[in-house]
């Protein structure tokens, strides 16, 4: 998992440089997929809230919005092209007649869509899914901008610049951040908070614990935390197994700050050690990948010393109970 991990600026670098044909204007887009699919569609929702003047919604059951229609560009994202609910789902956009783009590195959905004769983006063989989500946050990207519904790549390609370092920093260190929150996580239960803006990558670092340390782990948003989930941190006689991560953007709102540092206290005054991972960059972007980064390395070091093998266990070939293949 690890090149697989360390290359995301890479992934999503190739993606937004290809060339897709075929695509005409739409008024709305929406990402269909589940896991991983999902999360890189939710990556680049809260992208486009932050830095565009679009909105990108999602589907993750069987079943689309009744607002899908021709003016709908659908994207379909299934790394292994097996996913059930996500050919479901597939199905349904054929009949509302939509606009209908699939990403995927094979299976039935790409036997239907090139049978079908919709535009198709591909995904390299030899990944698990969760490792190419550069590829589908790229694609989709790509997929945007030529719709109409992103007016430049550049800022996207200039935000890959500053995660290269990052990335670059983080590996040489030999006692970098991510070993010191695997650490700090490791024998709990983790659960991971982020501000609303960046709450799809809470979702991701929830993911990744989930599938490559193979640890039950949960997400959460500021400031929405401090009207419920607050009480159960500050009262739960178990709350030893668990531990807070928040994942703080430096660069909010004194109002939001003091949103999240005030309950950050109050747990922290019951005993609570909380870990508090702070974001910075050039803009939302730039953050978001950061931390994705930050939260896969994290999972990594966390399968080591919980003595995993992270590329194992797939979720699809667990739901089915026998393997499925996700790798070439």
């Amino acid at each position: 998992m690890y090149p697989q991990v360390a290359k995301l600026p890479e992934h999503i670098e190739f993606a937004l440089n290809c060339m897709v044909f075929n695509l005409r204007p739409t008024k709305r887009a929406i990402v269909c997929g589940m896991g991983t699919c999902s999360i890189a569609g939710a990556i680049v929702s809260d992208y486009l809230d932050a830095m565009q003047h679009s909105s990108l919604a999602s589907a993750k059951g069987i079943d689309l919005p009744k607002w899908v229609d021709k003016d709908t560009t659908v994207i379909v994202i299934s790394y292994s092209g097996d996913t059930e609910e996500t050919l479901h789902l597939y199905q349904a956009a054929k009949k509302t007649g939509a606009q209908i783009v699939c990403i995927t590195s094979g299976g039935e959905l790409e036997e239907q869509c090139i049978k079908d004769d919709n535009v198709m983006l591909s995904i390299p063989g030899g990944f698990k899914s969760r490792g190419a989500i550069g590829y589908m946050i790229g694609y989709i990207l790509l997929i945007l901008h030529n719709i109409g519904m992103v007016d430049s790549l550049d800022e996207v390609l200039d935000s890959l610049k500053g995660v290269k370092e990052y990335r670059d920093e983080l590996i040489k260190s030999d006692d970098n951040e991510a070993k010191v929150i695997a650490d700090h996580i490791y024998g709990k239960v983790p659960a991971v908070y982020s501000f609303f803006s960046m709450r799809s990558v809470a979702y991701r670092w929830k993911s990744q614990f989930n599938e490559n340390s193979k640890m039950l782990s949960f997400y959460g948003t500021m400031p929405e935390f401090n009207h419920n989930e607050l009480v159960g941190w500050t009262n739960d006689s178990m709350i030893k197994d668990y531990t807070p991560v928040v994942l703080f953007d430096d660069g909010v709102s004194k109002m939001l700050r003091a949103m999240a540092e005030t309950p950050i206290s109050m747990i922290q005054e019951k005993g609570i050690s909380v870990y508090v991972h702070h974001i910075d960059g050039a803009n939302a972007l730039e953050k978001m990948l950061k931390a994705v980064l930050t939260g896969d390395f994290v999972s990594l070091y966390l399968a080591y010393l919980n003595g995993v093998d992270p590329a194992s266990g797939d979720t699809n070939s667990i739901r089915n109970q026998k393997p499925v293949q996700d790798s070439a």
